[in-house]
């Protein structure tokens, strides 16, 4: 409901910390599913650990004219 709330100013169900934790899992899990190996994901720096491969695939390129690195430069 977290569109619903930036329209309604309603708090979410959720907070955005722990939506952004349940997120994160599930990337990282498809990641590894991904790549059929175990890795080692370093919650601090929200990177694995000695795998330049994997990290890799935690961003890809934006569409122009769209994305968050169009928006920030706003």
């Amino acid at each position: 409901n977290w569109l619903e709330c930036v329209k309604s100013r309603k708090i979410p169900l959720v907070p955005a910390p722990i939506a952004e934790r349940a997120n994160a899992a599930c990337i990282v899990s498809w990641i590894a599913m991904k790549l059929a190996r175990p890795l080692t994901w370093d919650v601090q720096s929200e990177r694995f650990l000695n795998d330049a491969e994997a990290n890799g695939m935690l961003s890809r390129a934006e569409r122009a004219p769209y994305g968050a690195v169009r928006l920030a430069k706003a």
